[in-house]
Order: structure tokens, then sequence, then C-alpha cells
């Protein structure tokens, strides 16, 4: 999954910002080729002075976005959609000062915008499409115009046009050579095929950029799911086979103690310990029916439609005898059993760890509460206790964790509740709870979420 991201492109801003920096170089590596190829040909830009220091601020821009980006200060797409910016503006610059519209190579200006619709979100894309077009827009009418682009595009053909002699002659030939910012049919025509060009690019490449990340997200989302399900399933195999092992000698122990019970000899003293050396492999052996029990009746076709109510009363029931001490606050009022879900044992199983829990945190009290929607229910256990450490909130249904602290096993009961919870198309959500009024912390909430019951959609569940 780790490599599934680095190579993700929503997911390398920092090679990208590389890759537009070292890009960035080229074009001004290249532009001073071009003026260096001018000049002997003798057919240089009339602000070649002003070129050198655009191309001069573009090296330091251009380095000093490098040695950023590799000291991990530049690393987000925000930090891209800036750099993409930049060279949009100096892109415009270098265009005004060399013909503006008139300059071939002001289409360069597509470079940015294919790079911004293949990297950025479509909001950003749109905005680096919108300021291109209205910069070129503005190279129509505002440039700084050049004798050899003048003559050969601002200057309309007249096919009846005759040679002259004399002084008009001579002034006729003097102004056709002279750059102008008029604006023919071809300049109007290039704009057009720019804009669409722009918003084609923009439309198509931002849509099959997405369109990679969401199956990108996907196989890595079924990646993560297939680790969590391994897991799971390993979990679910000790289990199941340490119920199995366990069964043999908890049997045996059983049959001993059988034997010893009807010595007449043994007096009360004795006779107290092996009744509760009984009642208590017989709470052993309940343990290992359950889960069992529980083993099978997760298989699908086992499930069935309970009231909320009634589930919460039922785990309350079978969880409160064992925890007498602490009590519980039904924040909820009586429901109507249309409030229902449908669902296996996992699911009370789930319920009793995370009660569990919250009795660990807070042994005095705790609370529980049932809220619903046309189309969820959520049952929401709280305590008073000191909150949920940082890495179980950040870890909790990634994998099992053990509270070093205090030396429990606190993780891997939320591990399995939110197992059973995800199988039933549901989601566990732990967060701390906070005082507003004063904002000191006053404990922790579990918040199970489960799709409601519905009757005519049984079958998708």
């Amino acid at each position: 999954m780790k490599n599934l991201t680095k190579k993700s492109l929503s997911a390398e801003p920092v090679v990208n910002i590389f890759r537009v920096c070292i890009l960035r170089l080229s074009v001004a590596s290249a532009t001073l080729l071009s003026i260096f190829w001018g000049s002997l040909s003798n057919s240089s830009f009339d602000d070649t002075p002003i070129i050198l220091v655009i191309v001069s601020i573009q090296y330091i821009v251009g380095i000093t976005s490098l040695l950023l980006n590799r000291q991990g200060k530049l690393y987000s797409n925000k930090h891209l959609f800036y750099q993409l910016l930049i060279d949009v503006l100096f892109i415009a610059i270098y265009a005004y000062s060399t013909g503006g519209i008139t300059n071939p190579f002001v289409n360069y200006s597509l470079v940015p915008i294919s790079i911004a619709s293949a990297t950025l979100n479509r909001d950003n894309a749109k905005k680096i499409t919108y300021i291109t077009i209205l910069l070129y827009t503005l190279l129509l009418f505002f440039y700084n115009p050049q004798p050899f682009y003048g003559i050969a595009q601002s200057m309309p053909i007249d096919l009846n046009y005759e040679q002259t002699t004399g002084e008009n002659g001579q002034q006729d030939a003097v102004l056709a050579n002279q750059p102008t910012h008029r604006v023919n049919p071809v300049h109007w025509s290039n704009w057009l095929n720019f804009i669409i060009s722009a918003l084609l690019i923009h439309w198509f490449v931002s849509r099959m950029a997405q369109a990679i990340r969401d199956q990108e997200k996907a196989i890595s989302q079924q990646h993560e799911q297939q680790i969590y399900d391994e897991q799971v399933l390993s979990i679910a195999t000790i289990a199941a086979s340490a119920a199995h092992e366990l069964g043999t000698p908890i049997n045996s122990l059983r049959l001993l103690i059988d034997e010893y019970t009807k010595d007449n000899n043994l007096n009360d003293h004795q006779r107290e310990d092996f009744n509760l050396m009984e009642s208590q492999i017989m709470q052993c052996s309940a343990s290992l029916k359950k889960l069992v029990d529980t083993a099978q009746q997760t298989q699908i076709g086992r499930r069935k439609v309970i009231s909320c109510q009634q589930l919460i009363d039922r785990c309350l029931q079978e969880w409160q005898p064992l925890r007498p001490e602490v009590v519980v606050k039904k924040v909820f009022l009586k429901q109507p059993n249309e409030i229902a879900i449908f669902c296996d044992h996992s699911i009370a199983q789930a319920l009793i760890n995370l009660l569990n829990n919250a009795a660990n945190s807070s042994p005095q009290q705790i609370s529980i509460d049932l809220q619903y929607t046309a189309e969820s229910i959520s049952i929401i256990i709280s305590d008073q206790g000191s909150g949920l450490p940082v890495h179980i909130l950040e870890q909790y249904g990634k994998q099992p964790i053990s509270d070093g602290e205090h030396n429990n096993s606190l993780g891997l009961g939320l591990f399995l509740s939110n197992a059973s919870i995800r199988r039933h198309q549901g989601q566990l959500y732990l967060r701390n709870k906070y005082d507003n009024t004063i904002g000191t912390l006053v404990g922790a909430e579990a918040i199970i979420e489960l799709p409601r019951w519905d009757e005519q959609n049984i079958e998708h569940n």
C-alpha cells in the first residue's frame, strides 16, 4: 500500500514541483539561446536587456524553488499551484516583450494548463486555465511589437498592391517594415483556437487524471482491506484453535471435580472450594461455547432483524452481572420497535467490548445513547475517564494495539469490534469529549454507526 501511494498522481506533489522547476530552468536556458541566436543573425529583440533581466529573475526563482523543494519546504499541491502560476506569469511577460500574440511560442502557455489539469484538483486547474486565457487575451492588445513578427503577421496582404516609386513609394516601404498593434483576423482565429484548445485540454486531462486517482485509491483501499481481513482471519483462526484446544482439558477437569465432589469424606471447606472450581469451569465452558456459536452465527444467512433497544437491553443484561459496580445511564428514551438493524451476534459482542473499554476508563459511571436517522442508527457509549491516547485514535481500526502504559489489550477489542461493524457496512468512531465552556477533557465516546434495517432492501445487507 505504501508503494501504491508513492506512485499516485495525487500523492507526489514533491516530485511534480521538482519537475516544474527543471522545466522552468530549461525555458530560461532556451530563452538565453534564442537571444544569443538573434544577436548572431542580426534579428535581436528590441528589449533584449529587459528580457535578460527577466531570465535572471526566472533563474533565481527556479533555483530557489528547487532548493526549497529539496529541503522539504515545497511539498504540497498548494505549492505546486503557485509554482505553475509563477510560470504562467513568466510566459506572459516573455510574450509581452517579444511580440505578444504575434509570437508563435506564446502557445507554450498550454503546457502549464496541461500540467495543472493532470496533477491538481479541478478547482485549482480551472484557476490556472482561466488566468492563462485572460493573460492571452490581454496579449492581443498589449505587447511590444517586433519587426520580424510585424512584417509577417501584422500587415494585411493587398493582392492589388503595385510597386510605387518616388518619395511616396519610399514612405510606403518604410511604413511596411514598421511593427504595428493592428489585430487582424489571423490573430483572432489564433485567440479562438487557443481558448478552445485550453478548455479541451483542461476538460479531458483533468477528468482522465481524476479517473486514474480514483482507480489508484480503489486499489489502495482494496489492498488495505485485504490486509485487514487477513489480520481478522488470523485472530479468528487462533481463537478457534484455542477453543478446541481448551475444550479437552476443561472437560477432563469437570470429570475430575465430579468424582471428587462425590467423596463423602470431604469437609465443608473443601466442598466449597470444589463447588467454586466447578462454577468457574462452567463459566469457561460457556465462554468457549459462546465463542464457537459466534463464529457460526457470523456466516452468511445467520443474521436476523432485531430492535435496537432490544439489542442494547440484551447486551446490558449479559454484561451488567460481570461489572456490577458500574452504573449505566441510559440517555435515550424508549424507542419504537421499527428502529431496527439486520445483524448477527458479533454486533452484540462488539457492543460488549466497547462497554468493557468504557468501564475500564470510568469505573463509576458510563452512559449509552441511541440516535437514528432515516438511513442509519448510532449507538453512543460515553465514559467520564481521562480520554483516549492519540495513538489509539489514529490506529484503532488498522491493527491490534497494546496499551503499554496500562499493560492491557485495549486495542485488540477495538480492532475486533471495528471488524464486526465494518462487515455490517457500518463504521466505528472514537473521539475524546471536551467541555465547551472551560475546554477541558471530560471523557471519551465510542460511536457505532450501522445502516438502519429496510425491509425492501434487506437483500443488500
